[in-house]
């Protein structure tokens, strides 16, 4: 792979970055980069082919991106800072039959899971929530 420089010079400052291409020129995507796109993509109201247009790829290539951040190939990154999801786990060795199925709300989603549920298994499906919202 080759090194390629992107930038311009304008009133002698820097101006864009570098990046890597392979020998017929294709750009070579961080899997950072690819993952930010993403997200950025899936936002509420935010359409494929303008986040595409803004990182100069075809909307078919970012639509493939989602694809595999969809199987977890790609992580999304986020720039903007995000809130936290407080979750209080119990000790998994006591026995759930008497209690309550647990309820997790985020922003206008509930989700109901089964009172035997894993500690393991709510703790993911509230990260996975949170990143939704």
């Amino acid at each position: 792979m080759e090194q390629s420089n992107d930038a311009r010079e304008d009133s002698g400052r820097f101006v864009g970055n570098l990046s890597r291409r392979t020998r017929s020129g294709s750009r070579v995507w961080s899997n950072a980069e690819k993952g930010r796109a993403v997200f950025e993509s899936m936002k509420p109201g935010t359409r494929v082919c303008d986040v595409a247009k803004r990182y100069g790829i075809h909307a078919q290539q970012l639509t493939a991106w989602r694809g595999q951040a969809r199987k977890g190939q790609i992580a999304l990154v986020s720039d903007e800072t995000s809130d936290f999801v407080t979750i209080e786990v119990s000790d998994p060795a006591i026995g759930r039959r008497d209690m309550a199925p647990v309820d997790i709300f985020i922003g206008k989603v509930t989700v109901r899971l089964d009172a035997d549920a894993s500690s393991t298994r709510i703790a993911e499906i509230a990260t996975a929530l949170e990143r939704c919202a």
